[in-house]
């Protein structure tokens, strides 16, 4: 999503430090989680924008389906996805759910909620930006 090195690297997840002064704790971080163990980035790692990180998985947590997870900190605080700064990946705008794990993504008039049930309207579609 950004330029970063990576501090952080494990079943816990990846950690991208935008600013790369290696502290997690200053400055916009992004956290990744369910990456597969197999080809993760490794800590220390510099990425730009675009360049893969791994693969989306089940492991690291309880999951119904190979999926990834994505949040952000500011100054080592959490950034809400549904926020006052909205959490806009591509264009696709999270929103709150009912309940946790529950929110959707929408753009251009697509709106697709997360769903354990894993199936076809609960995936994101990859439709080029506008």
């Amino acid at each position: 999503m950004a330029d970063g090195l990576v501090v952080r690297s494990g079943p816990d997840g990846v950690v991208l430090d935008l600013d790369q002064d290696g502290d997690e704790r200053t400055g916009w971080t992004l956290y990744y989680l369910h990456l597969a163990g197999n080809q993760r980035v490794m800590l220390g790692q510099a990425l730009n924008c675009g360049d893969p990180m791994g693969y989306p998985s089940s492991e690291g947590g309880e999951a119904t389906g190979t999926h990834i997870h994505v949040a952000r900190k500011y100054n080592g605080e959490w950034i809400l996805a549904d926020g006052p700064l909205a959490f806009d990946v591509g264009g696709w705008v999270a929103s709150d759910g009912d309940k946790p794990y529950l929110g959707s993504l929408s753009r251009n008039g697509i709106t697709v909620t997360a769903c354990t049930c894993a199936d076809l309207y609960s995936a994101v579609p990859a439709i080029p930006p506008p």
